[in-house]
């Protein structure tokens, strides 16, 4: 929302949060304007549960970015509008990106930096954004990470003077000192324009059905170009698409960093707010919410793109994962959130990628210890399952009781004889689960979501340095796996972290040597993931 609202914490749950063939994404963001969130691991869990698979926070809290590890989201992370003035420092940012970013890279996927937040709505941040994330591409750059990492800044809607007919869209001049600048670096460094979009504020201007996708037909034609629109969030994108235009020769893509809707206002009263007095809050329902965000979905995932660009895959977080009980300003800033804090579904949004066919075979609670224990040493002998995780000093020993281990190994088992429910049975003592039952470092392996069902091997980042470096010596040493690549000057020597380099070495000896889960154990230091860790030019072999 606008930056008059502190925004401490977005996501783009993204909702997205996939990629539909050549669909788009949805994500959604993450506010945190609130004193009764759940955990960091608590939403770590939510967003694994709805399979949201990009997420966008507006800090680096290093409690987040480490709930967020290896389980495959994307993510981009924040600066602080408060912050700016630091970050006018080479060597501050020198620092954070070593502190803050480094040790949790590549394990917890970060994508991109936000540096601020529309901050041409704010005064003493305008002239502070553009260095500050020149200080963040070079700060990269020393680390290896330039181009792996894509650095912008979200602006409001409010940048353009213009945006009907969309054709005609401009940027107000009155922001040139800002958004001069910030389109060179956009250009020099082939970052995205990231801005935010709030039809829901266009509600005066517009029928209600054009701004909740609702519309069956046109709803104007563009005089310039006779391009159709359809629906008020198109028309507010292609308008900053000819704004960028008439100002870089160069395509810039645009990510749509906010939109959404809120559940509820003020029972029809008009929103006491500059530029937002047209807009009635009765308009604000938990209906009208759930149109707009089902149908934004569908059509960002649909692949159709916008009139202007329907070649152009649509990226969009969506506000907000949580409603915010502290935010200021009128009722419905504090209600644009899909959870309640509890984490009940606002309203039932189906997610794209939720109901995917993911599921896993645990033991049943009901089941006798004698059943229990026979199903289990069939299941690890003539069933043939891998059992050596549960072995002492494995990850997945502990707990140390009969329904833990039976659990692991049924599930092993299932997984590979074709998740059906016979391969679940086990007498009766089986069951089929559709939450993921891992733990820590304990994984219950899954039919790999790879095309080609391939798995790799990293390490976790709730290891302790000590026992990582242990085990990445015991890697290139012992385990003879190959690690000329994480060397100085060679392709996976950046990052320069710990983490990285023993993902590397572990994912190496676990391919040259059957790709098993004894393979992937390094003493519970390591665990299975099914989406290729592989970044820029070093491959994961």
């Amino acid at each position: 929302m606008a930056s008059t609202f502190k925004l401490v914490f977005a996501v783009p749950l993204l909702l997205q949060l996939l990629d539909f063939c050549r669909g788009g994404k949805v994500g959604v963001d993450f506010g945190t304007d609130a004193n009764n969130l759940p955990s960091p691991d608590q939403v770590s869990d939510l967003v694994q549960k709805h399979n949201i698979q990009y997420l966008r926070i507006y800090d680096s809290d290093p409690k987040v970015l480490k709930s967020l590890s290896n389980i495959g989201i994307e993510l981009m992370v924040g600066v602080h509008n408060d912050d700016l003035s630091k970050f006018q420092s080479q060597s501050y940012v020198d620092s954070w990106v070593k502190n803050s970013i480094l040790p949790y890279y590549p394990a917890t996927k970060i994508t991109d930096i936000s540096v601020g937040v529309e901050v041409t709505d704010s005064p003493d941040a305008a002239n502070l954004a553009v260095p500050a994330m020149r200080n963040v591409v070079s700060a990269l750059k020393k680390v290896g990470l330039q181009g792996r990492i894509k650095v912008s800044t979200p602006l409001s809607f409010g940048v353009l003077s213009k945006s009907y007919p969309p054709s005609d869209g401009a940027f107000d001049g009155s922001h040139d000192n800002v958004l001069g600048p910030l389109l060179d670096f956009l250009e020099e460094n082939q970052s995205p324009f990231t801005v935010n979009l709030y039809p829901f504020y266009a509600i005066g201007d517009a029928s209600l059905d054009a701004v909740l996708f609702k519309s069956p037909s046109s709803i104007f034609v563009d005089p310039n170009t006779g391009f159709s629109y359809k629906n008020i969030f198109d028309a507010q994108l292609d308008a900053v698409h000819f704004a960028l235009a008439k100002r870089k020769s160069r395509r810039i893509p645009i990510i749509v960093t906010e939109t959404g809707w809120p559940t509820k206002g003020s029972g029809g009263h008009r929103l006491a707010m500059a530029s937002l007095d047209n807009v009635d809050d009765s308009y604000a329902s938990i209906d009208n919410a759930k149109t707009y965000n089902t149908n934004l979905i569908r059509h960002v995932t649909d692949g159709s793109g916008t009139p202007a660009r329907p070649d152009e895959e649509l990226v969009v977080y969506i506000f907000s994962l949580f409603n915010e009980n502290l935010k200021q300003g009128p009722e419905i800033e504090r209600n644009f959130g899909l959870f309640y804090p509890d984490m009940r579904s606002v309203y039932n949004l189906v997610f794209p990628g939720k109901g995917t066919g993911r599921s896993w075979c645990v033991a049943s609670s009901q089941a006798s210890n004698s059943a229990l224990q026979n199903a289990l040493d069939w299941a690890c002998g003539p069933g043939k399952a891998d059992c050596s995780a549960l072995q002492p000093d494995q990850q997945c020993f502990e707990p140390n009781n009969l329904v833990s281990h039976a659990s692991f190994a049924f599930n092993n088992y299932y997984q590979k004889n074709g998740l059906t429910d016979q391969a679940c049975s086990f007498g009766g003592t089986g069951i089929v689960v559709y939450n993921d039952p891992s733990y820590g470092s304990c994984i219950y392996n899954v039919k790999s979501r790879d095309p080609k069902g391939r798995t790799w091997c990293v390490a976790s980042s709730q290891a302790s340095r000590s026992n990582l470096q242990n085990a990445l010596d015991w890697a290139c040493g012992p385990g003879k796996a190959d690690c000329s690549e994480i060397q100085p000057n060679q392709k996976c020597f950046q990052p320069d972290t710990l983490l990285a380099h023993a993902s590397f070495a572990f994912n190496n000896y676990y391919q040259k040597n059957g790709a098993t889960d004894a393979s992937c154990s390094f003493r519970g230091n390591a665990i299975k993931v099914d989406q290729d860790p592989s970044y820029g030019n070093c491959i994961y072999h």
